[in-house]
């Protein structure tokens, strides 16, 4: 049987319950996957102004959704503050991703546009395409995280009327194993594994190190990846595909 990971230590950074599948991806290959949860998902409180525009839902021609987490929230706040059973059924729904796609399912919706990458801009680019044959100036409303970009509504305001309400956003952990720091201290890992700008923010924070240069880390895309460099951490791997398969394929390939 190819391990090609056999006997490989790797440290995933994802939020706590979220390392199940490529858990099992890198024990697959013979590694072992050390969980450190370096970022925490909490729910944000909207405004009155906001909770109004989410009641009168129908006056939007589209919804869109960037993650799995703006699902989750949406749809808990959504359900918390009216007394509808289900969204309107003129209201179209975009999503980026397939995980995006499977949470939305879980809640009794098919998209009608599903993003074919894993960006914003690559969201951007196609829905733009998408709305260009459809009305003029629909109404769109975003369910993000507080941290998210501006790349989509800056992308559409000349051709949509976006309206942008956070409903999650990204905090620390109140605590981290400090066993694993200190193995991470020690050299005694092979890569540190980070999903999102968040989690190496948090890292530098938490961990103190004073020789970022010296990690080895693995990232799922290019916006992360970007935020390991600007922090002086080359990565040395960078998923082309920002999920778990596409994150273990790559780190396979570059032991390959």
């Amino acid at each position: 049987m190819d391990l090609p990971l056999k006997n490989k230590l790797f440290i995933s950074t994802r939020p706590a319950g979220r390392s199940d599948e490529m858990k099992n991806l890198f024990e697959s290959a013979g590694a072992e996957l050390l969980e450190m949860p370096l970022i925490k998902i909490e729910p944000l409180s909207i405004s009155a102004e906001e909770k109004m525009l989410v009641k009168n839902i129908e006056m939007f021609d589209w919804l869109i959704l960037t993650s799995a987490n703006g699902v989750h929230y949406f749809f808990e706040t959504y359900n918390n503050i009216t007394d509808k059973q289900k969204l309107p059924g003129h209201l179209k729904i975009a999503v980026i991703g397939n995980k995006t796609q499977q949470k939305l399912e879980e809640y009794g919706y098919s998209p009608d546009f599903v993003n074919p990458g894993n960006t914003a801009e690559d969201f951007s680019e196609a829905f733009l395409k998408h709305l260009q044959k459809e009305k003029q100036h629909p109404d769109i409303l975003l369910a993000l995280g507080k941290l998210a970009r501006t790349v989509i509504q800056d992308a559409l305001t000349d051709i949509a009327n976006c309206t942008r309400i956070d409903f999650y956003t990204t905090v620390i952990p109140e605590k981290v194993d400090p066993n694993i720091l200190k193995r991470i201290e020690e050299d005694r890992y092979e890569m540190l594994i980070f999903t999102s700008p968040s989690g190496i923010k948090n890292f530098l924070k938490i961990s103190g190190t004073q020789q970022p240069e010296k990690l080895r880390v693995a990232c799922i895309g290019e916006i992360t990846a970007r935020t390991a460099i600007e922090n002086k951490i080359e990565p040395f791997v960078v998923a082309e595909k920002a999920t778990a398969n596409g994150l273990a394929d790559a780190i396979i390939n570059y032991y390959n």
